[in-house]
């Protein structure tokens, strides 16, 4: 096996173990009370917070491994979820859609608010929206990223 297929390999298993995680965080997500104090509001923000950190972390990887690096400037993370949605030819196929980027920048703009605001400014209407739409965005997303799998393991 040569170095390069190696890489692929660590890149996929990789991508395995944070789909298992993604995959627990929406059953907790799907368990977690609609209580409205600023604890509870705290929790599921956590969980909203971790769901799109996984998935940023799938596609850090990839970039890291397959295109040498990420995007540089100040809007590098909506950059990199932009760039998931191209093809670029001689390196990869596209990871998602267009469609489902714009599912995941919701999730990229709260993890933002998230990290730069107090927790008891969080609006229990927003959470519900985005909590509401976290099963679908969740199947999308590992949809969208085994057929790049699929497609990974055929370039090795």
């Amino acid at each position: 096996m040569t170095p390069e297929e190696k890489a692929i390999q660590r890149l996929i298993v990789e991508i395995e173990s944070e789909l298992e995680h993604l995959a627990a965080l929406r059953d907790e997500a799907a368990q977690a009370p609609h209580a409205t104090g600023t604890f509870a509001l705290r929790g599921r923000g956590s969980i909203l917070h971790d769901f799109y950190g996984g998935i940023e972390r799938v596609f850090r990887r990839i970039a890291e491994e397959l295109e040498g690096g990420l995007p540089r400037g100040d809007q590098w993370h909506r950059q990199l979820l932009t760039d998931m949605s191209l093809e670029i030819p001689g390196v990869r196929t596209a990871v998602v859609s267009s469609d489902l980027v714009n599912r995941l920048d919701d999730y990229l703009r709260f993890r933002h608010l998230f990290r730069n605001v107090y927790g008891h400014v969080l609006e229990a209407e927003r959470l519900a929206r985005l909590e509401a739409r976290l099963p679908e965005t969740h199947r999308l997303f590992e949809e969208e990223l085994r057929a790049f799998l699929r497609w990974l393991e055929g370039a090795a």
